[in-house]
Order: structure tokens, then sequence, then C-alpha cells
């Protein structure tokens, strides 16, 4: 029953299809827009971010793809609608594992920006507490300084590969979106793990300060060139001690 019922629709079909383009076609069966992406980039339009919605619109049209002339397929046009109630930052957040693998890493940045403008409750800790988180950060960077002192006098055989320049940005970003009051700070390594490029993705997206000039044990690269680079990207330079 059911292959006759197949037949049929195929049959029925056929003069649809027998009259169709190859365009048609596709505009009749092709690529959708994400609907989370739909939904996000909406709300960024409600809300007046343009930049957010420009990305997203943009990651929609990536996803869909393109004719050979470049123009998007009917089927994955995409026009801004009315966007459903909800806190920017928390939509966002709840969306970075609904979409797509590849869109993740803009749905993640958007919410370290988003995270910036986020209202967080105050967190008070009783004296002893406090005392006792004080004690802890006191050791885990004293291990940590030690640590990394002794791996510079390690041969190069015995150290632990640099992680890639992508995994470096995810973690800076991730870092952002847990604590997004905090100084998180690019220091020795930068160059080779990150390099122009990757330290200024990384300002964009987490990082708010860096180490310049030369490190403990490694060379760094010229100060000024970090100040151009800030004021290429309009970063307000703060000097935390009296040598910049």
């Amino acid at each position: 029953m059911n292959q006759r019922i197949r037949s049929l629709a195929v049959l029925l079909a056929l003069p649809f299809l027998a009259s169709c383009t190859v365009d048609d076609v596709v505009e009749a069966f092709g690529p959708r827009p994400d609907s989370q992406l739909v939904e996000l980039a909406d709300l960024a339009h409600a809300d007046g971010r343009t930049g957010h919605a420009d990305e997203l619109a943009a990651e929609i049209t990536r996803l869909c793809g393109t004719h050979a002339d470049g123009t998007v397929p009917e089927s994955c046009s995409y026009t801004p609608g009315e966007a459903t109630a909800a806190d920017a930052f928390t939509a966002t957040v709840d969306a970075v594992d609904e979409v797509p693998d590849d869109s993740r890493d803009l749905i993640a940045r958007q919410a370290v920006q988003l995270a910036g403008d986020a209202e967080l409750p105050a967190v008070e800790l009783s004296t002893e507490a406090a005392e006792q988180a004080r004690t802890l950060l006191r050791a885990e960077y004293a291990a940590t300084s030690g640590l990394g002192t002794a791996r510079a006098f390690l041969p190069a055989e015995q150290v632990d590969p640099l992680i890639d320049a992508a995994d470096a940005l995810k973690a800076t970003a991730m870092l952002r979106l847990a604590m997004p009051k905090a100084t998180l700070r690019f220091g020795g390594g930068r160059e080779l793990t990150l390099g122009d490029l990757g330290v200024e993705q990384g300002l964009k997206g987490g990082a708010n300060a860096l180490i310049v000039g030369n490190y403990l044990t490694t060379l760094g690269r010229p100060a000024e060139r970090d100040v151009d680079m800030l004021e290429g990207l309009r970063i307000p330079i703060k000097a935390v001690g009296q040598v910049l």
C-alpha cells in the first residue's frame, strides 16, 4: 500500500517537475535559514544591536550558500521579523549549544560581548571565607609562577606542545563568559601561540590586558608595537605600573 502511495505521489509530481528549471527546484526544496540564528538575529534587530544583527544575517547566508551569481536562494532569504521578548545575554548563552557547530564560535563571542553589559548579582563573602579565598589564590599563583619558571629551563623535547590559536581564543572567550568582570591578561607566549592577528582577536573576544615588553624568562616584542595595536583597535590604555 505504501509503495502505491509513493508511486502515485511521484506520478502527480512529474508534470510539476517537468515544467521546472533547476533553480525552481532549488527554491522549492532548497535550504532554509537556521531557526535559532533567525531568532537571535530578530532579537538583535529589536534591541538595536546592528553589529550583531549583521553578523548573524551574514552567518545565515553563509550556512545557506549562494547561487553561482552570488545571490542567496529565495528559500533561504532572511528578512528581520518580530522578536520574542527575551534577555539578549541569556538567549545568546542558551543558543550556543543549539546553533550549528560552525556557528558556535560566533555566538560564544557575541555572548562574551554581551556579558560586559549584564547585571551580575553581588556576592558577599564572610571574613573567614574571603581570607580562605585569598590564601588559595596566593598558593595557586605561587605554584603557577614556580612551575612556569621551571618549565622555561626544560629541554624542548620535555615541554608540552603549545595549544593552537583557535583553542587559545576559545579558552579566552569561555573565561570571559565565566568571569565577565575579571582581568584577563595576555603574557609570555602570546607571540608564539596567537601571533599579532590572534592577539587582536583575543582582545576583541575576551582579554582586556597585556604584559608588554620582555617577560621573566623570554623576550617579548617592543612595547611601541603593542601601543600602536591598541590604538588601532581603539582600546583605551591604562598603565598598571610606572613603566609602559
